[in-house]
């Protein structure tokens, strides 16, 4: 007992600094490019793109785009994802109720999820508009220009879930969901045949004359981002104060021999050092979403010839709050740290 408590007492207090650091850095958590077909890239937290190879695998902050003729499966514990022609894509995890999660972002574009076997935690898919939390199913899901997302059930059971509403979609299902609006209207698969890329197109065209409105959209999704994961980081803070108060009752304990009441603080300690992680966790998903946020903004501002003074405003803010997110939580070399340990390229599994 006394060894086992000796063995925790040395790894608590050398963990803190190396696994909030390398640990946000994805160990453990991966998945696998498949097959690869024409035009196809990926990058590290938007760094110098590089070609996706099958056989590769890829971690938490890879984001991969795919061109005209460009598609991609990639396989997960449990799931095939199928990337289409001209989508953005990244892939990422989540937290929820103590358990990890795999999670992707769909930036835009179009992709197909088949759940292959009901084992584990299910993963989930998030659009600019929506989380996708799944069910055993295999689905149609698109993000468009305009954030908006278009969602086509073909099997099984997907949870739509906006701000403030859940829609639940089964067999034979759709919804479409507007940027900044909530799921709440489903449709027929067998009473709409779905042009998937007229859609996407239409998601484009949709922006012109609406740009400024869409641009005060995207700021307020920032706002929420932004704090979000300021909650987060109250969350870490208290959580590793209090780790270390526990750590000193431990060895406290430790001094006087009280070997179980020192295990107990050492087991408090640990459950606090593990809701640390989970909220950087949670805080690099909530960073990683800003990255296809910011594509959108960059696309609606560009596309305004002569943009007016408080259009320049609003983009400006938007500006500064990626800005300092990036700063903060998109670290770059991290692939490439972890790349050096492996000796491999587009592996990272260390354990």
């Amino acid at each position: 007992m006394f060894l086992k408590s000796k063995l925790f007492n040395s790894l608590i207090v050398i963990l803190p600094v190396f696994f909030f650091v390398l640990s946000v850095s994805w160990i453990g958590f991966a998945v696998e490019v498949d097959w690869v077909s024409g035009d196809v890239v990926y990058s590290h937290l938007n760094q110098e793109w590089k070609k996706l190879d099958s056989g590769m695998v890829l971690v938490n902050g890879d984001i991969i785009k795919t061109g005209a003729d460009g598609e991609a499966t990639l396989i997960d514990q449990n799931s095939e994802i199928r990337i289409l022609p001209n989508t953005k894509f990244t892939v990422s995890e989540k937290v929820e109720n103590n358990r990890r999660r795999s999670a992707f972002l769909l930036f835009l574009g179009r992709i197909k999820f088949k759940l292959t076997r009901k084992t584990g935690v299910e993963p989930e898919i998030a659009t600019q508009s929506v989380n996708l939390t799944i069910r055993g199913t295999e689905f149609d899901v698109a993000s468009g220009h305009d954030g908006s997302t278009l969602v086509a059930i073909e099997s099984g059971v997907v949870s739509v879930k906006g701000q403030k509403k859940v829609l639940v979609l089964n067999d034979g299902e759709g919804t479409q969901v507007d940027f900044g609006g909530e799921p709440e209207k489903k449709f027929k698969l067998i009473s709409r045949v779905i042009d998937w890329d007229k859609w996407l197109a239409q998601s484009k065209e949709k922006i012109k004359g609406h740009e400024k409105e869409l641009l005060s959209r995207i700021l307020n999704k920032f706002k929420e981002i932004d704090g979000e994961i300021k909650n987060y980081e109250s969350i870490r803070a208290k959580a590793l104060a209090e780790k270390e108060r526990y750590v000193k009752l431990k060895k406290q304990e430790m001094g006087k021999g009280n070997v179980e009441e020192a295990e107990k603080y050492s087991k408090m300690a640990s459950l606090k050092g593990k809701l640390a992680f989970h909220s950087i966790v949670s805080i690099r998903f909530l960073a990683l979403s800003s990255i296809g946020l910011k594509d959108m903004a960059d696309d609606v501002y560009s596309s305004i010839a002569k943009p007016e003074k408080e259009t320049v405003a609003i983009y400006n803010n938007i500006e500064k709050i990626y800005s300092n997110i990036e700063k903060k939580y998109l670290r770059k070399g991290d692939r490439e740290r972890l790349e050096g340990k492996t000796g491999k390229k587009g592996c990272l599994k260390l354990f």
